[in-house]
């Protein structure tokens, strides 16, 4: 096997020529790291013996190894290698910020269970809420009573409240957990499955003059028409 040191990978994966290990060679692969350029994919083809076009059922991946907890049982031995570097790169691509979020959802009960999830997640990541200065019941107590505004109290006083049962009320409530990354809970908001679609970078607003001729033409479709005057025969 080889290996390259690359401390800023996803994931690597050890990809197999399929036809060459049918066919009792072992020694058959190399460690494709995640995001993968597509220089990097050609090199890694090339080395294990296949053409520059192969298609996934020309290879497989033999073993993983995940800079993200629990995802590792859930990428697949047989896979398509852009695919994964598309997801890779999804998650590269996160703000430092989203990217702490995913790894404290991930050490936490929150987990994702299958690779959608990751795949979605760039789009939904207003579906958690992250507090990184959080990370005991004392401090989530002592935030709850900040936001209540409870803590204009006298500092010769404050000894006296113990934060720790405000806390472990407000964590059981919200069904929140605590993490390396702080304290991290649902926000509330729905999944979306799909990505939203863009919207108009601009839509014009029509001007005031034709708001007012359009104005004009709804209150007269709204005026009762006056009734015709029936037409009647020369008197007897």
């Amino acid at each position: 096997m080889t290996d390259s040191n690359n401390s800023e990978y996803i994931f690597k994966a050890y990809v197999v020529n399929m036809q060459a290990y049918d066919a009792g060679e072992r020694d058959v692969g190399a460690w494709l790291h995640f995001p993968a350029k597509e220089e990097d994919i050609q090199a890694l083809l090339d080395e294990i013996g296949l053409p520059p076009d192969a298609t996934p059922d020309m290879y497989f991946m033999d073993d993983y190894v995940c800079n993200i907890e629990g995802m590792r049982p859930l990428l697949p031995m047989y896979g398509d290698i852009d695919d994964l570097a598309a997801l890779a790169q999804k998650i590269h691509n996160l703000p430092p910020h989203e990217r702490d979020k995913l790894d404290a959802v991930q050490s936490s009960p929150l987990r994702f269970t299958d690779l959608e999830q990751f795949h979605s997640y760039p789009w939904n990541t207003d579906y958690f809420t992250l507090d990184a200065e959080i990370k005991d019941d004392a401090a989530l107590g002592w935030s709850w009573l900040h936001q209540q505004g409870l803590t204009e109290i006298p500092e010769s006083c404050q000894g006296a409240i113990d934060p720790v049962p405000f806390g472990r009320h407000v964590r059981e409530m919200e069904q929140g957990f605590f993490t390396d990354k702080g304290y991290i809970m649902c926000s509330g908001d729905e999944w979306q499955y799909m990505q939203p679609s863009q919207k108009p970078e601009h839509e014009e607003k029509p001007s005031l003059k034709a708001k007012l001729e359009q104005s004009k033409k709804e209150c007269a479709a709204r005026e009762p028409k006056p009734n015709k005057p029936v037409e009647r025969g020369p008197e007897l």
